[in-house]
């Protein structure tokens, strides 16, 4: 029965199909292609009447644009999709499809041929073989004087240019001389423009490195340093290729400005290395600048040769001053490497007890003021490579409250990292001060990218001053580091001083109970008599001979800050006085103004004291070598004021006791 009915109903199915079928390819095709070139056709005529308007200035113009966009295209749809209809239904999809070829013939080949004119017109390529002659003949035409010709270029008449005209860039570049107004507004029309827009790029890029090359050229460092001139942007630049050319010009104009020629040297080798770090940069880079940095570059490179030459003369007439007095030594120093000495036996220890992933070992550094202990925090970054140092000094980065000292650490670790390994240490959490920092140094401990995070925090007897008044803080913290130093492996503590915590309150002794001291000194004798004979490998032998030396070290004791300013102070005294080796008599003069350039370590040192030891220490400067009945001096001992039997170990600081502080 089914069957019979399906049998039925099979001439009908056909006749369906075929309909439908010639109703739904009547309007595809006659929609399809007809709609779309009436549609191309009124855009089309509406960007003529467009061009028009903005020659003309004809508002009628612009309304016929925005008529045939709103009228044009539905027109063409519509009549597409009653044509197709009709046509489909009356006959079928042959027909339909015949009609639609006479449509992309008769209707949509007009269309399309004028929509093409219209995008054509609308890339100005009628007009642009002409823009191309006019431009190549004004180029030619200018000779030596291009700015004349320059002021009729096309692109300053109009900025419907979308192709780049030719020999534009070397125009502009070519009258940038004779009339720098005319060539800004040249660039700025060549940024409207979007077919100028690459041309006005490098036109610049060449007009900036020209600039900043006739600035080192004239030995102009400070503004080619600032990127000051007519072309260049300033310090604020986007430009990765300006802001490392700038880099160089600080080395070259610190190398033109010092007096010292061993210094100007050494800025010298660090523009070197900048512009060959330069050089490389520009191979990389997609800047239009890249290609004019060659030309530049070879003008840094005649700049640093000239001042080599000049310093070379001076440099064989001076001796190098390699002595630091000032801040600690660090491996960024020129001479950081070589005049770091004595510390080596610290350094094997501390790494023996970090290398144990196991061992939870925390640090306390503990040493005398001014005996080198900031200066080792700062080799750790070279000497232990696989360990990320943070350092941070409280004496240098002031906090005032618990909140502000814990975002400086984080803010300081995460400069650090970057600066050395490019790593993206945890950020610091918001939230209540402890519990914030407690959840920063979780993230540190599960932070993988380095086997281990060594927080090095000098100058710790000033951690109770950021908890003024407020003791349950300072209980919370001491307790997240004590916490640290049992639990965490990853996280190690180092704490830098002057003070044993035996001498502290005890909540020091309580809360750092676990921390492995480690104590740094006087440098022993060979190394301080070494390091003023021969600090670096190009000191001049006999420059401070051995018996100078040692006659310095007997009067400093080996302390690292004052033997280096013994030494500072001789090399100064020979350059002064055009002389080549010290004597005797040069130690005995330059010892006066050690009083005078080490008064405020003295005064520190002093201050350090108990009145008891200040006793002691004042009869010690004046001769009486052991102290008074029932005084102990475990203290000074450990402070390496005074040896075992109650002597000074400095004696300048006992001169400096005697004439400037009795005195006083």
């Amino acid at each position: 029965m089914i069957d019979q009915i399906w049998a039925l109903q099979l001439p009908i199915v056909p006749i369906a199909l075929h309909k439908l079928a010639a109703v739904a390819c009547g309007v595809v095709a006659v929609i399809a292609v007809p709609s779309v070139g009436a549609a191309a056709f009124c855009v089309a005529y509406g960007m003529l009447f467009g061009v028009v308007s903005l020659i003309t200035g004809s508002e009628a113009a612009i309304g016929a644009v925005r008529l045939m966009l709103l009228f044009g295209i539905p027109y063409g749809v519509g009549v597409g999709v009653a044509g197709g209809v009709g046509f489909g239904v009356a006959f079928g999809a042959r027909g339909s499809l015949a009609v639609a070829v006479g449509g992309v013939v008769v209707l949509g080949g007009p269309g399309v041929l004028v929509g093409a004119m219209g995008v054509a017109t609308l890339l100005g390529l009628p007009l642009y073989p002409v823009e191309c002659l006019v431009q190549c003949a004004l180029y030619l035409a200018g000779g030596r004087t291009p700015a004349r010709a320059l002021r009729y270029s096309p692109v300053l008449f109009h900025d419907l240019s979308y192709l780049p005209l030719p020999f534009l860039a070397r125009h502009i570049v070519g009258a940038a001389d004779a009339d720098t107004d005319l060539v800004s507004r040249v660039l700025e029309a060549c940024a409207i423009a979007p077919g100028q827009r690459k041309v006005g790029g490098t036109a610049l890029a060449e007009l900036q490195a020209r600039e900043i090359g006739k600035l080192i050229e004239t030995f102009n460092f400070t503004a080619a340093l600032s990127l000051k001139g007519r072309w260049l942007p300033g310090r604020d630049t986007d430009s990765n290729l300006l802001r490392a050319l700038a880099e160089a010009a600080r080395f070259l104009a610190a190398a033109d400005s010092t007096y010292l020629p061993h210094l100007a040297q050494q800025h010298l080798n660090e523009a070197e290395q900048q512009l060959a770090a330069t050089d490389i940069q520009r191979l990389q880079s997609r800047e239009p600048l890249a290609r004019f940095v060659p030309d530049t570059l070879a003008t840094y490179r005649r700049a640093l040769a000239l001042l080599r030459e000049r310093t070379a003369q001076a440099a064989a007439e001076t001796l190098p001053n390699p002595f630091v007095t000032t801040n600690p030594i660090s491996g960024s120093m020129h001479w950081g490497r070589q005049i770091f000495r004595g510390r080596e036996a610290v350094v094997r220890q501390i790494e023996g007890l970090l290398g144990h992933q196991q061992n939870s070992t925390s640090l306390a550094l503990i040493g005398p003021r001014r005996c080198g202990k900031s200066s080792l925090l700062n080799m750790f970054r070279l000497m232990l490579p696989d360990t990320q140092i943070v350092l941070f000094d409280l004496q240098d980065n002031p906090a005032t409250t618990p909140l502000a000292f814990y975002r400086a650490l984080a803010e300081q670790a995460r400069v650090q990292a970057d600066q050395d390994r490019r790593l993206q240490l945890p950020a610091f959490p918001e939230g209540p001060p402890i519990e914030a920092l407690r959840v920063w140094l979780d993230a540190l401990e599960n932070f993988t990218a380095v086997p281990r995070v060594l927080i090095c925090i000098d100058e710790f007897e000033r951690l109770a001053s950021l908890f003024p008044g407020q003791g349950q803080d300072l209980l919370q913290f001491m307790g997240l580091l004590r916490a640290t130093i049992q639990h965490r492996r990853r996280v190690r503590l180092l704490v830098a001083g002057a003070a044993p915590f035996d001498e502290l309150d005890a909540l020091w002794n309580d809360h750092f109970i676990n921390l492995r001291e480690i104590r740094i000194g006087h440098l022993d004798r060979p190394t301080a008599v070494g390091l003023l004979t021969r600090p670096i490998d190009e000191f001049p032998p006999e420059t401070i001979p051995l018996v100078v030396a040692e006659a310095a070290v007997d009067r400093t004791g080996g302390q690292p800050y004052l033997t280096q300013l013994y030494g500072s102070l001789l090399v100064d005294r020979l350059n002064d006085d055009k002389r080549r080796s010290a004597t005797q008599a040069d130690l005995a003069a330059v010892e006066d103004d050690v009083l005078d350039q080490a008064g405020y370590y003295f005064r520190n040192v002093w201050g350090d004291l108990g009145t008891t030891a200040q006793a002691v220490v004042l009869d010690a400067a004046q001769g009486q070598a052991l102290p008074p009945a029932g005084v102990s001096l475990p203290a000074l001992r450990r402070r390496q004021i005074t040896g075992d039997n109650g002597e000074l170990l400095v004696p300048v600081f006992g001169r400096w006791l005697r004439e400037r502080q009795i005195d006083a």
